[in-house]
């Protein structure tokens, strides 16, 4: 009877991503904790062996549900890749892994020859089956000690969905209240029930086999809205992040929160000077802005410490920009998963304008708009799209780097 009730529900969550509902409705396979085990392992089912798992290692696993060719929601692959000139499809606020796979080639404003490693665009998650393998120029994790051979989905998603949170304190722990909820969109713990962490991330004292890499952070306190996968042309996506962003990436990023491998600080307060410039800051040569419509997802920010989920669900259709109380954190610049640009870059922050003469630059325009290190050897279509469809209008004729959204200095 369990395995007739195990296949069936496996059946139900299938017609559900078949269908394209996204996973915060309808039926969630993960609805903040563990799926149907059938979901992710065959019906003879080892514990502790990947042999049992439907795909080939643990990623591909993962991207049985979360790739696809037109990426909705919960799909944050686009595969297969597409072809030159034509760019990834996902645009979750972690971004589209097919940037791993994409190589862009120019030359530069000196005549020589300049590549973008499709490598350089994010976490290299292995996956064969979809392939992704690992990092070739790195042996683990930039600032830490993760070994990039065993980099895949579940380094920072626990799978079995564990993690949970106890109450609006923000308090996690692997066991306590069962979970009733997903904790990704707002809902919160009850005296009767928990809810899950945000998007099943993993806590303190959790290691996959493969790594035997021990965390000791706890996942952030965070809001999405429910569609957050488009295009934000005509308006951003908002996640609202509390507490404990930076210390969460720095599970495998010691350095960088110490200070000893990263040139600019994370989790630190943005303080009276800096929130004022990110408020007033509209575009270079701009600085008539004001708080309330400062927001952009392009340079996000950390509400202070809040743990509430429901004052950061309040923040998800709000404009205004920071406190200065509120925090700077690992995802002000860098996108979680991978992008269209190095370092998974929210930007280009290798070129010297993100838009030239009024338009993204791109290898099918002329003059600087043409040079490698503004185009990154993509097509302003591309470029675009990298920029989650923004209209270039909505910069300055020469825009500079982001950076100045907080720093000012154009």
């Amino acid at each position: 009877m369990r395995s007739y009730r195990l296949k069936l529900s496996t059946f139900l969550v299938a017609a559900v991503l078949a269908a394209g509902i996204p996973d915060a409705q309808a039926i969630p396979f993960h609805a903040g904790g563990t799926g149907s085990c059938d979901g992710c392992h065959g019906p003879n089912f080892t514990a502790g062996s990947y042999s049992t798992l439907r795909g080939v290692d643990p990623g591909s696993t993962c991207l049985r549900c979360h790739a696809a060719t037109r990426p909705t929601e919960h799909q944050i692959a686009t595969h297969p890749v597409p072809p030159k000139g034509i760019p990834p499809v996902s645009l979750t606020p972690g971004g589209d892994f097919a940037y791993l796979r994409k190589n862009y080639f120019w030359g530069d404003s000196n005549g020589k020859r300049g590549i973008s490693p499709g490598e350089r665009h994010g976490h290299n998650i292995v996956a064969a089956a979809y392939g992704y393998s690992r990092d070739t120029a790195l042996l683990g994790s930039p600032g830490g000690s993760y070994p990039a051979d065993a980099l895949s989905c579940i380094s920072c998603h626990d799978p079995h969905g564990n993690y949970r949170v106890l109450d609006r304190y923000g308090t996690v722990s692997s066991e306590g209240n069962p979970i009733g909820e997903a904790g990704s969109y707002g809902a919160a713990a009850t005296s009767a029930s928990s809810v899950g962490t945000y998007r099943l991330l993993a806590g303190k004292g959790y290691q996959t086999k493969s790594a035997g890499h021990l965390f000791m952070f706890d996942p952030p306190m965070a809001v999405s809205p429910t569609s957050y996968n488009r295009s934000e042309a005509s308006s951003d996506t908002r996640v609202a992040y509390g507490k404990g962003v930076s210390k969460w990436c720095a599970n495998c990023h010691e350095g960088f929160l110490s200070g000893t491998s990263h040139i600019h600080p994370a989790d630190v307060e943005l303080g009276v000077a800096i929130a004022a410039t990110y408020n007033n800051y509209v575009k270079s040569g701009d600085l008539t802005g004001i708080r309330a419509t400062a927001y952009t997802s392009l340079v996000p920010f950390q509400s202070g410490e809040v743990t509430d989920p429901q004052q950061l669900s309040a923040e998800l259709t709000s404009t205004a920009g920071p406190n200065p109380e509120d925090r700077i954190t690992c995802l002000t610049c860098h996108r979680a998963h991978a992008s269209g640009w190095d370092s998974i870059g929210r930007w280009n922050m290798k070129g010297n304008f993100l838009t030239v003469a009024g338009a993204y630059p791109g290898i099918d325009t002329n003059g600087t708009g043409n040079y490698g290190e503004n185009s990154t050897g993509k097509l302003r279509t591309e470029y675009q799209t990298a920029m989650y469809g923004r209209d270039a209008s909505g910069f300055a004729t020469f825009q500079r780097q982001l950076c100045d959204k907080c720093h000012a200095k154009d």
